[in-house]
């Protein structure tokens, strides 16, 4: 039976606690299956003993709970294994020879937001040279003006002749890590094809997410009758259908900018919306068994509804798994329900897919959610007008609130920027997402039956219009964006400990209370020192940039200095990413030199001049720039224990002819353009 305090289910707390430390712990552990197996077995069979010794004498034992914990942490770790595709003997990582072509036969499984120069899906391998395979890999679909290339559907069979390639790292420090983001999802190589290399084959995959697919693709085909701005037609996409792959760069950087992003995202906030109208319009139904019952399975039918027409994309799954428990926590008029249902529904998803615990979208809605559910009744005590309006705007205001201080340093620490708006903009939009929301799947319903009047959608359209501009107008006010923020991890734990403990000390004065309240206040100064102390290190980066050379220093006072050739600029992105990730006090440029030194280690350069016989120096890094024609023979001769570096400024037959050099005679080499910049500290 189990322990509940407070109506708050005390073993579900140590379960999903111990399901998370293992799979944090699964990373650093590296067991192999087996011994992780004899582990949980070991675990497993402790707990038990442990439960019925103590259950006999009918206490509850700290020893039980701790085995429990142990138990749960043995199950993470083991489920994070048994979840790698790479365990499979038939995963194409293990029989496709990489950059060379073979024949592979691939199932579309998702369409992503498209490039500018091509069209982009994930698809599962079937087959590779005619033999079965697993996994999953990105497909880019080159644009031709000539022959633009059909909409490929989920479940859609394709045959290709290709070579695939690895997902690349980050070319350059503080980069968004698109490898490790595809690896968590599974996805380890990509291919990249025309549209006459390409086979669509007639057979189809019929499952839920493909049903869902070809409805989306058949109710925008009824709306193309209509005419609607570009925006207002992603919106609707987006808002409704899950769908953001029409939504412009532009367009969701004004979102982001005035701190409503979310609304453009399908996730919890639409399906609480969703739930709470359904229970509204059901609330004639009345309170008794049989009509809870039949209200309780309308919600779900909506829910889980709703998520089909999306896709079941992650967010709207991760949602409607929540809504679903919290729904089932009214239904038994169980206290603490919302909480209850927070814990289930997130120890379920990371049962099923543990990786979820490292996407920054889980990460976020749980933080958000519980913050709400844990902050609002807080602030709501403080007292509410009386005016109904009043009341109602102040709840928005209140849940926005809560909301923005449980996802705020998670925000700090992904994205490195608070929009100050963000208040204002939901006060405005929020109010009114509902409406938009129901509007929407009614325009949706009447295009399906083909009952939808023009009007209707102009309506609509207009509404979409003055929704967009005064997000636009929000984002502008450049004054209000707080970006490049520095914000790590450490300060991340720190942030929520001191939420906590300040929420501590508010409910109850105490000694105790303040002395933890100081702590964690006093603990971030020292954290920052601490880091500005490790960031000290004086550290050169051989950068990659394409047709160019691009170098940078930092020195131990925190000075950044960027090398560049005397008429090139660096990206300011990239700049912005060193001040907002390394505390950068002031930054200069030069030109590009010869000679470097870093802690009694020197930096040899070789551009297209070829001098590279110096008498009296012994080099620890030689880099090749700007593709110099050398013999590397030669080079190696003179210089056998440098490391050799070649950039982005090299021709990339050049580096291939030199890493082929280097790696017959054991010498160590780094290609920027596979292996990324190159740190030397």
């Amino acid at each position: 039976m189990p322990f509940v305090m407070k109506g708050i289910n005390i073993t579900l707390c140590i379960a999903l606690l111990g399901l998370i430390s293992g799979i944090l712990l699964c990373p650093v552990l590296n067991f192999s299956l087996l011994i992780e197996f004899i582990v949980f077995l070991s675990c497993f069979f402790s707990f038990l003993s442990l439960h019925f010794i103590f259950k006999r004498k009918h206490i509850y034992s700290v020893f039980t709970a701790f085995a429990a914990f142990l138990l749960f942490v043995s199950i993470g770790v083991l489920l994070v294994t048994l979840s790698d595709p790479l365990l499979k003997e038939s995963h194409y990582n293990k029989t496709l020879a990489f950059d060379q072509p073979q024949t592979i036969l691939l199932e579309i499984d998702e369409k992503l937001k498209p490039g500018f120069y091509d069209s982009k899906y994930v698809a599962r391998v079937l087959q590779i040279q005619n033999k079965p395979a697993t996994g999953k890999l990105i497909v880019n679909i080159e644009k031709d003006s000539a022959k633009p290339a059909s909409d490929l559907r989920v479940g859609q069979y394709i045959l290709t002749k290709t070579a695939a390639q690895k997902i690349a790292p980050p070319r350059n420090p503080f980069q968004f890590d698109y490898k490790a983001y595809l690896e968590q999802r599974g996805i380890f190589a990509a291919i990249t094809v025309s549209k006459q290399e390409l086979l669509q084959l007639p057979n189809k995959r019929n499952s839920p997410q493909s049903f869902a697919d070809h409805l989306r693709s058949s109710l925008n085909a009824k709306l193309d009758r209509f005419t609607m701005h570009p925006d207002n037609r992603a919106v609707l996409n987006a808002l409704v259908l899950g769908q953001r792959q029409e939504l412009s760069t532009d367009l969701q950087n004004d979102y982001a900018n005035a701190g409503v992003i979310h609304i453009l995202a399908v996730s919890g906030l639409h399906v609480g919306i969703l739930m709470l109208i359904v229970q509204f319009l059901l609330k004639p139904l009345g309170n008794y068994r049989r009509s809870r019952i039949l209200k309780t399975l309308i919600v779900l039918l909506g829910i889980w509804g709703f998520a089909l027409i999306t896709g079941f994309s992650p967010s709207v799954l991760r949602a409607a798994t929540m809504f679903t428990f919290i729904q089932a926590g009214f239904f038994f008029n169980q206290r603490k329900a919302g909480f209850n249902a927070l814990i289930a529904s997130a120890f379920v998803l990371l049962a099923i897919r543990p990786r979820l615990l490292f996407e920054v979208g889980f990460q976020l809605s749980y933080a958000a959610v519980f913050a709400i559910l844990w902050l609002y009744p807080k602030f709501e005590k403080l007292g509410l007008p009386r005016n109904k309006l009043l009341q109602y705007y102040w709840k928005i205001i209140l849940v926005s609130l809560a909301a923005q201080i449980g996802v705020l340093p998670l925000s700090l620490f992904y994205f490195h920027q608070f929009p100050g708006v963000f208040l204002i903009a939901n006060c405005v939009v929020l109010p009114f997402l509902g409406f938009i929301l129901i509007y929407g799947l009614i325009l949706l319903i009447a295009a399906a039956l083909n009952l939808l009047p023009k009007f209707a959608v102009d309506c609509y359209d207009l509404i979409l219009t003055w929704l967009n501009t005064f997000i636009k107008g929000l984002a502008s006010l450049d004054v209000f964006l707080i970006e490049n923020i520095y914000f790590s991890l450490p300060l991340v734990i720190l942030s929520y400990l001191l939420i906590f403990s300040a929420e501590n000390f508010s409910r109850r004065f105490s000694f105790k209370n303040i002395s933890l309240l100081l702590l964690v206040l006093i603990s971030f100064p020292v954290t920052l020192c601490l880091t500005e102390f490790a960031q000290r290190q004086p550290k050169f980066y051989i950068l990659h940039q394409y047709q160019t050379s691009l170098f940078s220093y930092q020195n131990e006072q925190l000075e950044f200095t960027y090398y560049t050739e005397s008429d090139r600029e660096p990206p300011q992105q990239l700049l912005n990413q060193f001040k907002t990730h390394q505390q950068v006090a002031a930054a200069q440029a030069a030109k590009l030199k010869h000679f470097y030194h870093i802690k009694e280690q020197t930096i040899f350069r070789i551009d297209s001049s070829a001098v590279f016989d110096i008498s009296k120096l012994e080099p620890d890094f030689i880099v090749l720039t700007q593709s110099p024609k050398v013999n590397l023979d030669r080079v190696t001769e003179r210089y056998p224990n440098a490391v050799y570096i070649a950039d982005g400024s090299n021709y990339k037959s050049y580096v291939a002819r030199w890493e082929a050099t280097c790696t017959k005679k054991k010498i160590p080499f780094h290609n920027t353009y596979e292996k990324g910049f190159y740190k030397i500290e």
